[in-house]
Parts: structure tokens; C-alpha cells; sequence
């Protein structure tokens, strides 16, 4: 189902300007970008950016420019948080630092990283509106950066006491805030009152929190044809989701123990993914992950009530109902 087929010509936009950003720059240096970039995805972010610019009465073509851009900073996350992770795919083909090797992935990510603040100085925008919209990529790109450093200092430290609060907080700015930031950024560029900025920006915030509890899920019950990532690699890699805070809360002790083994030898062994997998699913910590996206959905939902009906909010509505149902 196509969630937002009548801003499709400016997300093809949004396309081109990323390509036209690429293309302009030294081969030898970016050349790798401009494919990893095709490969596509679902582009979530800048139809948010689209769809809450248009819902708030705001024109699509203002917010084609600083939705491409967040798109960038998007992929320059995805090159660097493969590599922390040590993913081997991603969207279905093998993650950058795996064809390429760490030092030309990270030096990518690095020049992607260059030129989205270059094209973002650049936005012929009003000097005040603008210095306003680049004070909010800047601190969204903090929280995003954050998150996954308050993440991978779990990991680093063998800590496994996480709360539920705990986890909310860290993907607030790892998956949320980039979230939250693309609908904010529609609404400011409409024109819209600082009440329904932070309504978007909530909206966004929300579903952002429900995107990555659904991630997490799909990582260990998806289909690798569909997810396009490997099946388990969040066990591999020791992540503390919101499943395994819920299991480590609940389960006895030997089997909190062993969890905690697998977790820390960042074992690949399929029998060891098999039990974790299995053992998450029997203590219901899945559901409770599955129930604990649909919640925060509906709050994300009633964000968006000061909106009038139209196309646009509908889009926004059905977006929120495609995060917690998606299969990749």
C-alpha cells in the first residue's frame, strides 16, 4: 500500500537534489555514495518533512531542500552505525564498510557528513527563520548522536541494569529525534505557530519511538527477504532492546544469566540465537515490545487532532499505523 502517493513527485525531487549534491563532488572521495544512496529505503523522513509542511498550510516545494537534507544526515548514520555494529547488510545488500572497508566507509560518512552542512548554510531561506532551522538540525543531530553513544557505552561497560526509561530516553535521540526534527521542520516552514511546531515535532517523536521498538522486533521475527537485514544480529551485537530490558526484569535467574552470556560473547552461534529468540518470545517480552509501539502510536495519533482534516494529515495518519505493521 502506498502511504503518500500524491507527494510522490516531490520526493522524486527530494531524490534528485541528493544525487545533484553528490554528483557535484570528487569521485574518488564520494563516488561510493551516490550508489549507496540509490539503493533507496523507505524515505520516511522527508515525506514527514512533506506531509507535516502541507497538514500545517504550508506549499511542498519549500521543504524539499531541508528535507533532502535530513535525508543525508540519515544515511551518513546508517554508513557509521553499520560499522559500530559490525552489520554485514543493509538494504539487502552488503553494508559499505563490508565492500568498501571501515577506513573509506568512515571517511564516507564523514564527507556525507561535510556536505549536508554545506547545503544547509547554503538554504536561501530568511536569515531568521533560517538561523532558527539550523539551530534545530544542530541539536537533533546531537540527540541522534548521543543516543547511539549512550547505546554503545552500554555495551562497552557490559552494563545490563537498563530501565524502560532508560531505553525510551537513549532511542529518544538515536531513532526519535531525526524523526521529530522532519515534521518540525515542515511546520516551521509553513508557517505554522510554535504549539503546532511541538505537536509535529511530538507526532514525530512518538512514531520515531514505535519505528525502532518495530525494528527491534522484525530483527528477530522478520524475514530476511523483507527486512533486508540479518535475522538476530541484535543478539550478535549485544543491544539492549526494549525486549531484553522487559525479559531481564522478569525471567529467573538462570535464564537472565544465560541471556546475559550470549549477549556479551556477541555470539553468532545459531543455537544461541534460536534460544534467545525463543526465550524472549516465551516470557512475552515480544508482545509487550509489540504493545508498548501500538501505545505510543495512538499518543502520536492524538498529536495530531489541531490539524485540519486533509490528504496530508490522513498521509500522517496512516504512516503512524505503517510503523507498528511494517514487515522491513
Amino acid at each position: 500500500m502506498e502511504l503518500y502517493p500524491h507527494i510522490t513527485p516531490h520526493l522524486s525531487r527530494v531524490e534528485a537534489l541528493m544525487e545533484e549534491a553528490l554528483g557535484h563532488e570528487d569521485e574518488r572521495v564520494y563516488g561510493m555514495l551516490l550508489p549507496f544512496i540509490r539503493r533507496g529505503g523507505k524515505r520516511i523522513r522527508p515525506a514527514l518533512t512533506l506531509l507535516s509542511c502541507g497538514a500545517s498550510g504550508g506549499e511542498y516545494a519549500g521543504a524539499v531542500f531541508p528535507a533532502s537534507i535530513i535525508e543525508l544526515f540519515h544515511n551518513f548514520t546508517l554508513i557509521h552505525d553499520d560499522i559500530e555494529d559490525d552489520s554485514r547488510f543493509r538494504r539487502g545488500e552488503p553494508a559499505l564498510h563490508v565492500s568498501h572497508g571501515v577506513a573509506i566507509a568512515l571517511n564516507s560518512g564523514d564527507a556525507l557528513y561535510t556536505l549536508l552542512w554545506k547545503r544547509l548554510v547554503s538554504l536561501d531561506m530568511a536569515p531568521k527563520r533560517l538561523i532558527r532551522l539550523q539551530a534545530l538540525y544542530a541539536e537533533s543531530f546531537k540527540r541522534v548522536v548521543d543516543g547511539q553513544g549512550l547505546e554503545l557505552s552500554w555495551i562497552r561497560s557490559g552494563r545490563f541494569d537498563v530501565s524502560e526509561d532508560e531505553y525510551l530516553h537513549m532511542i529518544g535521540g538515536k531513532t526519535s529525534a531525526l524523526m521529530g526534527l522532519s515534521c518540525e521542520t515542515g511546520a516551521l516552514i509553513s508557517g505554522s505557530s510554535a504549539r503546532m511546531c511541538r505537536s509535529l515535532r511530538s507526532y514525530g517523536e512518538k512514531i520515531g519511538a514505535a519505528f525502532q521498538i518495530q525494528d527491534d522486533v522484525l530483527n528477530l521475527t522478520g524475514d530476511f527477504e523483507k527486512y533486508k537485514k540479518e535475522i538476530g544480529g541484535d543478539i550478535s551485537e549485544g543491544k539492549r532492546t526494549l525486549m531484553v530490558v522487559h525479559f531481564l526484569a522478569r525471567a529467573p535467574k538462570p535464564e537472565r544469566d544465560r541471556l546475559i552470556s550470549i549477549l556479551s560473547s556477541h555470539s553468532h552461534v545459531q543455537a544461541d540465537l534460536d534460544w534467545a529468540i525463543s526465550a524472549l518470545e516465551k516470557q512475552g517480552s515480544i508482545g509487550y515490545a509489540r504493545e508498548r509501539a501500538k501505545k505510543l502510536v495512538d499518543e502520536a495519533r492524538g498529536e495530531l487532532t489541531r490539524l485540519p482534516e486533509s490528504e496530508d494529515r490522513r498521509s500522517l495518519e496512516n504512516i503512524a499505523s505503517y510503523v507498528i505493521n511494517r514487515e522491513r
